[in-house]
C-alpha cells in the first residue's frame, strides 16, 4: 500500500504544480497584454512629441512649452508603469532585470550582460 501512497502524493504534487503553472501562464498572459498597450501608448506619447518638434520647427513657430511638458510627464508616467510591469513578468518568470536592461536569471549575483552587481 506504501507504493499507491507514494504514487497518489506525487500525483497529488504534480497536480497542484500544474496548476501553479496554468496560473502564472495566466498572470503573464495578462501583464504581457498591458504591458503592450502601456508600451503602445508610449509610442503615441513619443509620436506627439515628434509632431510637435517637427511642426515648430519646419513652421518657424514657438513650441508649446506647457503640452511638451505635459506629454513628457506622460511619457515617464508610463515609463514607471512599464518597468513596473516588465518586473512582476520577471517575477512570475523567476528572471532578474538589470538596470542596464538585461535580464538575468533569479538566482544571478551579476548581470550576465554588463557585469554589473544585481
Amino acid at each position: 500500500m506504501a507504493n499507491w501512497e507514494d504514487v497518489l502524493i506525487s500525483a497529488k504534487g504534480f497536480a497542484v504544480n500544474a496548476g501553479r503553472k496554468m496560473t502564472n501562464m495566466a498572470d503573464v498572459m495578462g501583464l504581457k497584454m498591458e504591458l503592450a498597450e502601456k508600451e503602445r501608448d508610449l509610442r503615441q506619447v513619443m509620436e506627439a512629441l515628434g509632431h510637435l518638434l517637427y511642426d515648430s520647427k519646419k513652421d518657424g513657430s514657438e513650441l508649446n512649452d506647457e503640452l511638451v511638458a505635459d506629454l513628457v510627464k506622460q511619457s515617464d508616467i508610463l515609463y514607471k508603469k512599464i518597468g513596473k510591469l516588465q518586473n512582476a513578468i520577471d517575477e512570475l518568470y523567476a528572471r532578474k532585470t538589470c538596470s542596464c536592461g538585461a535580464v538575468n536569471q533569479e538566482d544571478a549575483v551579476y548581470c550576465n550582460a554588463c557585469g554589473e552587481k544585481i
